[in-house]
């Protein structure tokens, strides 16, 4: 019994690394829901247009929330290689995953895409990469409607994330720890 006791607390615990894995998966899943959910009811109410302005303003505050129970454990966001957003420009780390994804289609049959990495200052990172899925289309598609194009000219006058296809890359999703 002792034997087990004293080897069980010598050893490195596992818990910290899979807490790591496990809570950062979990939390690029709930910033991924609650984002699409919150914009499609406000597509399903007020129509696409409305989903520009929308989301410029609330996708931060939507994040937060749905992060509440992550904010003191790490640090997340979006990126890409084509941005609507500059503010979301990637970080020099950042540059290799999305090199890595950006071949990449969607496959349902092969959905678990999400790198995990160690920075340089040891801090532990997971990348997840975004498709493009057919609600997406109508803001970053081929045919975006005149009435919404101008409005995201409007708030992205720098905005290059248009023209994608169905399944395409599009950018990631990031967890860092703090």
């Amino acid at each position: 019994m002792w034997i087990i006791l004293f080897t069980t607390l010598l050893l490195p615990q596992k818990a910290s690394g899979e807490s790591f894995e496990v809570d950062s998966k979990n939390l690029a899943n709930e910033l991924k829901s609650s984002l699409m959910s919150n914009l499609a009811a406000q597509i399903s109410k007020h129509g696409v247009e409305s989903a520009i302005p929308f989301c410029h303003e609330n996708v931060k505050p939507i994040a937060k929330e749905a992060a509440k129970n992550y904010l003191a454990k790490f640090e997340f966001g979006r990126s890409s290689h084509k941005l609507r957003n500059t503010t979301n420009k990637p970080k020099d780390w950042m540059q290799p995953y999305i090199e890595s994804f950006a071949h990449l289609k969607f496959d349902k049959k092969n959905s678990n895409y999400g790198k995990y990495g160690t920075l340089p200052d040891g801090k532990r990172v997971y990348v997840e990469p975004l498709f493009i899925q057919g609600q997406c289309l109508s803001c970053h598609g081929d045919f975006i409607a005149k009435n919404v194009s101008s409005k995201i000219t409007e708030l992205y006058p720098s905005d290059k994330a248009k023209g994608f296809k169905m399944n395409e890359f599009r950018g990631i999703i990031w967890i860092k720890e703090k």
